[in-house]
């Protein structure tokens, strides 16, 4: 008579709480568009603190680690969507997984609940790079994330010209510099690293992974290590338990520094909270396809306004400390609200050279960060 053969198992036990929360981040990394089925999993496997989630859509990864009890090593990938969920309506109660290897079942017990979920072998799973020795430097969490809200959303989202959907990072002397431009606008930020001060290299990553990075650290301690692939075609960023890994990508990124306005002839500086509240109730009536509020600037003053023949019109002014020549000037509106809700400041700052020259915002007395946009050319009254 033959012994039967016990299948190898894996079994652990978690709280669904923690475990939900990473499974909504790691599933980010999800393509709703892919035709390869693994890649709708996600990747669980064992390790020594607990559990590994990984999920990829080949350009983006993210990878996070969950605390729990392992009682018996394994892996397996399962349905990203279908465990995210059923995992979000559980109790607090403890969740036992446990997986038969040989039919690759997921059972999760929990409270009440006895499940049975259909997985596919973790071997199917594309392996995703590592960081390997490359290049490393540390920035702090905080400064990391806020440099990226005030640069991606200035990149492109029009495929024709791929770098420019991407946001270009750049090392040099101990600094790093974030850089983006969709060709209207163009966003940069400066700040400090620590770690490889003699490393020179510029990187163009994909807006759409560095949009991602506030989710995925969320919640970590305070640095975030940096880690640029030998082959300068990945990059890993990583905080405490969290890990999101992204393809750069090719090509040489145009020199914005040749927009940057180098003098200008008016200086505005004005009350951000005002100035946002008054763009965007103005801007209502901007319906054009080019969104066009008309700014003036005069001594003391700034007044807004825009119309559209169908709508109506609208008007405001402000005070505000204006400094050097009047300006009639018309910008594209959303572009100006994107920079005033990122600009992390009280007072912004706004310097113009005329009519038809770039504007420059800042934050006042500081050169951290600067945001330039182009005019719109439109007939002033």
């Amino acid at each position: 008579m033959n012994a039967k053969v016990l299948t190898a198992q894996m079994k652990v036990t978690c709280k669904p709480a923690v475990l939900g929360q990473a499974l909504q981040v790691v599933s980010r990394a999800i393509s709703s568009r892919t035709t390869l089925p693994i890649l709708n999993n996600i990747l669980i496997e064992t390790t020594s603190e607990g559990l590994a989630l990984t999920a990829t859509n080949l350009e983006i990864g993210i990878r996070k680690l969950v605390p729990a009890e392992v009682s018996t090593e394994g892996s397996t990938t399962a349905p990203a969507r279908l465990l995210t969920d059923f995992v979000g309506t559980l109790p607090e109660d403890d969740l036992e997984m446990t997986l038969d290897s040989a039919t690759q079942s997921l059972n999760l017990r929990c409270a009440r609940f006895d499940t049975h979920i259909k997985c596919i072998e973790a071997e199917e799973f594309p392996p995703g790079p590592r960081p390997d020795d490359g290049d490393r430097l540390e920035v702090a969490l905080d400064d990391l994330v806020s440099a990226v809200e005030q640069t991606q959303m200035a990149a492109s989202t029009d495929e024709a010209r791929p770098v420019l959907t991407g946001v270009l990072v750049q090392f040099q002397g101990g600094n790093l510099t974030l850089a983006a431009t969709d060709g209207h606008r163009l966003a940069v930020r400066k700040l400090a690293a620590a770690g490889a001060t003699e490393l020179e290299a510029s990187l163009i990553v994909p807006a759409r992974a560095l949009a991602e990075l506030s989710r995925v650290l969320k919640g970590e301690p305070g640095k975030v290590e940096v880690i640029i692939s030998k082959a300068r075609n990945q990059v890993f960023f990583r905080a405490g338990t969290s890990e999101l890994t992204s393809r750069l990508i090719d090509g040489k990124y145009p020199n914005y520094t040749q927009v940057i306005p180098s003098k200008s002839s008016t200086t505005v500086r004005v009350a951000t909270g005002e100035l946002t509240q008054t763009v965007r109730a103005v801007s209502l009536f901007a319906r054009d396809s080019a969104n066009v509020i008309r700014v003036k600037a005069q001594a003391g003053a700034l007044t807004l306004s825009a119309m559209t023949n169908e709508v109506g019109d609208s008007k405001a002014e402000m005070a505000a400390d204006v400094d050097g020549s009047d300006i009639q000037i018309a910008f594209n509106a959303r572009y100006v609200l994107d920079a005033l809700g990122v600009i992390g400041e009280d007072k912004v700052e706004l310097l113009f050279d005329g009519p038809l020259s770039p504007g420059l915002m800042r934050p006042p007395g500081k050169d951290h960060y600067l945001y330039v946009i182009m005019p719109v050319r439109v007939a002033m009254s």
